[in-house]
């Protein structure tokens, strides 16, 4: 039984996006897929999490894309953990190109488990989490959330909660909040003269490099969300996209940074903002 758990994927075709490569979306459901397969094998699958009366919760996620996937392409998906106290804990992941060995991603994920009752964070029995322990687990840096004042220079969307962007538990699927934030990355760009059609005639694209997005509190089906995005750094070639999300009296949901580069669409070669 292997503390550390790798799974197999391999790219369909409706798991792509208008760039034709995987959305950044479709690596944290490939994240939970593993991650639920990982916790069958050693104690904590989804009948055990009934039968404990447990859940668990996301609070962050930071993944790099280094190179991008496309249809077919096979990898495997590696996830271990790198500690855990108490009620909370953090997880690694990284993913691999089956053929060429290559490194497509690789993050972290925090995450705290939670009694169903009680709707408070709760310990696991320590004798199944010791299942997961690793004597001198790989890690990898994780940079703090930081602190963003959006600026004046800030787009403003509205995001109405539907049916289809819930999970089992009723909340909105964590990966969804990303599908949001790309959204409202791109109607930002929109807004400054950049749509997905102007840079697709020119055969470029706005790829996503590095997500990193911390959830406040979750939110149901029907609900409001006000997006503020703006842009905290900006060099020739891309930049980050802060994107706050808040329900409409002001209370925090979710907080994302998009890292993205502009890149020829044929070569994936970082490109200079048209102008």
């Amino acid at each position: 039984m292997s503390k550390i758990f790798t799974r197999r994927f391999r790219v369909r075709w409706s798991e792509l996006d208008a760039n034709g490569v995987v959305a950044p979306a479709s690596y944290l459901r490939y994240l939970v897929e593993t991650a639920y397969d990982w916790g069958e094998a050693l104690g904590l699958g989804a009948s055990n999490d009934e039968a404990l009366g447990l859940f668990w919760l996301i609070r962050e996620t930071e993944i790099h894309l280094l190179r991008p996937l496309r249809h077919n392409d096979g990898f495997d998906f590696t996830i271990w953990m790198v500690n855990w106290q108490r009620v909370r804990g953090t997880r690694s992941f990284e993913l691999k190109h089956r053929e060429s060995g290559e490194v497509i991603a690789q993050g972290s994920q925090h995450i705290v488990c939670m009694d169903v009752k009680t709707q408070r964070p709760a310990s696991p029995p320590e004798e199944i989490i010791d299942n997961f322990r690793l004597e001198a687990p790989r890690v990898f840096p994780v940079e703090r959330f930081p602190k963003i004042t959006p600026s004046q220079n800030t787009f403003i969307s509205q995001r109405l909660v539907e049916w289809g962007d819930l999970d089992a538990l009723g909340h909105v699927n964590n990966a969804i909040y990303v599908t949001y934030a790309e959204e409202a990355a791109a109607q930002d760009l929109a807004s400054r003269g950049w749509t997905p059609a102007k840079l697709a005639e020119r055969g470029l694209a706005a790829t996503t490099r590095r997500v990193q997005i911390q959830y406040l509190s979750p939110v149901v089906w029907g609900e409001n969300l006000r997006l503020t995005t703006c842009q905290p750094a900006l060099t020739e070639t891309g930049g980050s996209h802060y994107v706050g999300m808040t329900r409409t009296d002001g209370s925090p949901v979710c907080e994302c940074l998009l890292d993205w580069e502009l890149i020829d669409r044929a070569t994936g070669k970082g490109m200079k903002l048209p102008t």
